[in-house]
């Protein structure tokens, strides 16, 4: 009769074994310690900042300017936003900002997928010319075209418009989107759509009811990075936007703060009112982002 030897990290086994095991589990734990903490500390780092933009629009005015500076107000006072909702445009201003971005990044989203496509599926004669065209577009800043985008839309009679700000924010993804969702279709294989076509499927109908389906990440994570970038812009829109009515929250809230206008508190909340729609289209389709960003770039 054998006697069964004990496994490891059972009752039992030699004590060589045991501290062998001992030592993986806290090397283990350890690890996961670290990333907890390393996790914490830069949500901490990024979350800091709104902390004080939160407590700055609810202190008394006097208190932003006294020194030494305290995270906690010492009064709760909430009447800077009645102020701002009530005495400022900055509710046009956020509508204005929710149209150009989706505006903006639903043209790009159409002609980006068009394109893609296109490079994608088809061999052609100065494709690779296209694509390096497409990529020098990309590494362009807004700063340097703004000037001739200016002259561009003054001819065009797109200046002060609303239509010319979205069409000109659509106009100006197609490079990036182009190239982003050029990965996607490049994982499709194309037998998918020779076996689409031998039913007798168009290509709009392979593009928009067989393969979009399956790139849905990358449809949304472009969506996301489209919107933010629309979002957060300043100079286009300050230079091309003559009419107040007409401001986004980022210009609008530029221009809360004259001169001779004291109370930063205005800006604060106008801040956290810019921030709001942000983390809301993030936090809907956030969990597209990470597998969106990293499916295109893999090649089958």
């Amino acid at each position: 009769m054998t006697t069964p030897n004990p496994t490891l990290g059972q009752p039992g086994a030699p004590i060589i074994q045991r501290s062998w095991y001992s030592k993986i589990n806290s090397k283990k734990y350890l690890w996961r310690g670290w990333n907890y903490f390393f996790g914490i500390s830069v949500s901490l780092i990024f979350i800091y900042p709104l902390i004080w933009l939160v407590s700055t629009s609810l202190k008394p005015n006097f208190e932003i300017y006294r020194a030494p500076l305290r995270l906690v107000p010492s009064e709760t006072q909430f009447d800077v936003y009645n102020e701002i909702f009530n005495n400022t445009p900055v509710l046009d201003y956020l509508l204005n900002s929710v149209l150009y971005a989706f505006g903006g990044s639903l043209i790009t989203l159409f002609f980006s997928i068009m394109v893609a496509y296109g490079l994608s599926r088809y061999m052609f004669r100065g494709k690779r010319t296209l694509m390096l065209g497409l990529l020098a577009v990309q590494l362009m800043p807004n700063l340097v075209r703004l000037i001739p985008l200016f002259v561009m839309m003054n001819a065009l009679d797109l200046v002060n418009t609303r239509h010319g700000i979205i069409l000109l924010y659509g106009a100006g993804g197609i490079a990036y989107g182009t190239w982003f969702l050029k990965g996607y279709f490049d994982t499709i294989p194309i037998e998918l759509d020779e076996a689409a076509q031998i039913d007798g499927a168009s290509r709009l109908r392979i593009i928009w009811q067989i393969l979009l389906p399956t790139i849905v990440p990358g449809l949304a994570a472009l969506l996301i990075l489209q919107f933010i970038g629309h979002w957060n812009d300043f100079a286009v829109a300050s230079v091309l936007l003559r009419q107040p009515d007409l401001y986004p929250l980022t210009v609008g809230t530029f221009n809360l703060i004259g001169p001779d206008e004291s109370d930063f508190r205005l800006l604060a909340s106008a801040a956290l009112v810019n921030i709001v729609p942000v983390v809301f289209v993030f936090s809907i389709l956030q969990r597209y982002l990470v597998s969106g960003l990293a499916a295109g770039a893999v090649k089958a």
